[in-house]
C-alpha cells in the first residue's frame, strides 16, 4: 500500500505538495490514481462535496452513460451489460478507488475558494473551506482542475404563471409519475431523448391518458441502434489512423443512422447537415424512441414562450393544453470561476502547455473532451502521458506544439483522436524497441493496442489501453457492489 499523503499545514515549507486535483469525477480520480502508480504520493484529491463521483454522483438512477460501458472497463474491469446508468458509474467508480488504495489521497466535503500563485515561494496557495470550520490553507507545486464540463443544471427562463410544475432531469426522480399525464419534453439532447423514454414507458399502460409532447429546437444525431453495436468503431479508428478514420467514422455512422431512420420512416427526425464528430457528440442507442414514435407528438424547431392556466404557448404558435408536467432535457453548464483561476472555459487544454503557469496549473482538456463521448479512455491515456512528461521538459514542449495544434477552432477531437496525438510521447515513445518501433512509433502503438482491443472486448468484456498496466483480470461490475457506492473519504485537513 503506498505511504499516506502529507497532511499539508499552512506556512511550512516542507510540506508543500506536489499537486492538487480539483475535482472527484471521473476525470480527477483517474488522474489521482495514474499519479499514485508513478510514484507521486505528496498528492491530495479535493472533492467539494460530500461524495465523489461529479456530475453522476447528482444524477437521478435512470440517467444512462452516453457512451459503451466498455469505456468504462479500464485496466481489466469487466462487464457484460450493454447500458449503464448513473449507479453503474459511481459502481465503478469506488471499486476503482479501493482497487488502486486511493483513500488516503482523496478528501470529499473540501471546495477550494481561491488560489494564488505565490512567486517566492514558486507554489500555489490553496484556501480549502470544509463543513463549519475555519477555511485551511493548502499549498502546492502543481494545481490540476478536473472539475467537469457538465456542472450545473441549465434551466432556461420561461414566461410562466407556475400553473404546471417545471422540473429539470437532474432533478426528476420518479419517473412513474408521467403515468396518465400530459408531459411536455424540452431539449434534444441525450437527456431529452432519456426523458422521453421514460415517459413512454410510464404510459405504456396507463389506458391511453397520458400523452407525450417533445418540444426540441434543434434535432442532433443519435444512432437508435444498440450501444453494443458500436464497439469496431474504435476497432477502425486504431486501423485506419486520425484523420482517415474520423472523416470516414462521419460517413460510415450517418450513412448507418440515415438507414436505420430510414427503416422506421422517420427520416426527418435526423439533423439535416452530415454528422461531424469533431463537433458534436454522436448519441447512441435510443432506438425504443423510433419504435413508439407514432406515440410522441414532436415539435421541432420550436421552443416554450410562455405558461398560462396549464397551456403551453411555443413558439410556432401552437399552443398544448391540458398539460400536467413539463421536463427540461435541456443539459449542464460548466462550473463557476474559481477566485484567481477565472473563468474554466477559457482554460482548457492550453494551460497544459502555454501561459504564465506553464508547467503549474493544468485544466485536463475540458473543451476537447466536451464532445468524445469516451471521456473515460481519454481521461486514462491523457492522465498516463501527462504524468510521465511532467518530469520531462523536452517531451513538455512537444506538446506544446501539439496543444497548440488541438486548440484551432472548431477541430474538437474525439478520444483516438486524443490518443494518437499523446500516447506515443514521453516514455510511451522510449520504450518501443526495434527499428520499426523506433521509425513508427505511432504505427506500433495503434497495431498493439487494435489488438489488444479486439482480443479484450471480444473474449473479456474490457478494454486494456495500455496492456502492460492492469490492476487484474476479472474485476466485473456486474455485480452488485458489497457496500453503497456512496464514496466518502478522507478526514477534514488540518488549518
Amino acid at each position: 500500500m503506498p505511504p499516506a499523503p502529507i497532511h499539508p499545514q499552512a506556512n511550512a515549507d516542507d510540506t508543500i505538495l506536489d499537486a492538487v486535483i480539483v475535482g472527484g469525477g471521473i476525470g480527477g480520480i483517474v488522474m489521482l490514481a495514474e499519479g499514485v502508480a508513478q510514484g507521486t504520493t505528496r498528492i491530495l484529491l479535493l472533492e467539494r462535496s460530500g461524495q465523489l463521483g461529479g456530475i453522476w454522483a447528482r444524477l437521478p438512477a435512470w440517467q444512462t452513460i452516453q457512451n459503451h460501458p466498455l469505456d468504462f472497463c479500464l485496466q481489466g474491469f469487466t462487464t457484460r451489460k450493454s447500458v449503464w446508468c448513473a449507479g453503474d458509474v459511481l459502481h465503478f467508480l469506488a471499486d476503482y478507488v479501493r482497487v488502486q488504495r486511493l483513500e488516503p489521497f482523496i478528501r470529499s466535503g473540501h471546495e477550494v475558494c481561491r488560489c494564488l500563485w505565490l512567486d517566492d515561494a514558486g507554489c500555489w496557495s490553496l484556501t480549502v473551506a470544509a463543513g463549519s470550520g475555519p477555511p485551511a490553507t493548502i499549498r502546492c507545486r502543481r494545481l490540476i482542475l478536473c472539475t467537469g464540463r457538465h456542472a450545473e443544471p441549465i434551466v432556461p427562463r420561461i414566461d410562466t404563471d407556475q400553473s404546471v410544475p417545471i422540473v429539470h432531469s437532474s432533478a426528476w426522480r420518479c419517473p412513474e409519475e408521467a403515468a396518465g399525464k400530459r408531459v411536455v419534453v424540452i431539449g434534444g439532447g441525450a437527456s431529452a431523448l432519456d426523458l422521453c423514454m421514460l415517459v413512454l414507458a410510464a404510459q405504456k399502460h396507463d389506458g391511453g391518458r397520458g400523452r407525450l409532447h417533445w418540444v426540441l429546437r434543434r434535432a442532433k444525431h443519435f444512432s437508435g441502434a444498440g450501444v453494443r453495436r458500436l464497439w469496431p468503431v474504435t476497432v477502425l479508428q486504431l486501423t485506419l489512423g486520425t484523420t482517415a478514420s474520423t472523416d470516414l467514422l462521419n460517413r460510415v455512422l450517418d450513412t448507418y443512422a440515415r438507414i436505420v431512420f430510414w427503416w422506421h420512416g422517420l427520416s426527418s427526425w435526423l439533423p439535416v447537415e452530415r454528422l461531424e464528430l469533431r463537433q458534436e457528440q454522436y448519441i447512441p442507442g435510443r432506438g425504443a424512441l423510433l419504435k413508439q414514435a407514432g406515440r410522441i407528438d414532436r415539435r421541432p424547431g420550436a421552443e416554450v414562450e410562455s405558461v398560462r392556466r396549464g397551456r403551453v404557448i411555443l413558439t410556432d404558435g401552437t399552443h398544448l393544453d391540458g398539460i400536467d408536467l413539463i421536463l427540461l432535457g435541456t443539459g449542464y453548464a460548466p462550473p463557476g470561476p474559481i477566485d484567481g483561476v477565472g473563468d474554466l472555459g477559457d482554460l482548457a487544454l492550453k494551460t497544459f502547455a502555454t501561459g504564465q503557469h506553464l508547467g503549474r496549473l493544468f485544466l485536463v482538456g475540458e473543451r476537447l473532451l466536451d464532445t468524445t463521448g469516451a471521456a473515460p479512455i481519454a481521461y486514462h491515456a491523457f492522465s498516463r502521458v501527462f504524468w510521465t512528461l511532467i518530469r520531462d521538459e523536452a517531451a513538455l514542449e512537444e506538446v506544446t506544439r501539439r496543444a497548440e495544434e488541438m486548440e484551432i477552432p472548431r477541430s474538437n477531437l474525439n478520444h483516438l483522436d486524443l490518443l494518437n496525438r499523446v500516447a506515443t510521447l514521453g516514455s510511451e515513445t522510449r520504450r518501443r524497441r526495434g527499428p520499426l518501433g523506433r521509425l513508427l512509433p505511432w504505427a506500433t502503438w495503434r497495431a498493439e493496442m487494435l489488438w489488444t482491443t479486439l482480443v479484450e472486448a471480444l473474449l473479456f468484456k474490457t478494454t486494456v489501453l495500455f496492456a502492460d498496466r492492469r490492476l487484474g483480470r476479472g474485476l466485473s461490475l456486474d455485480d452488485p457492489p458489497n457496500e453503497p457506492t456512496a464514496i466518502t473519504t478522507g478526514p477534514r485537513v488540518p488549518d
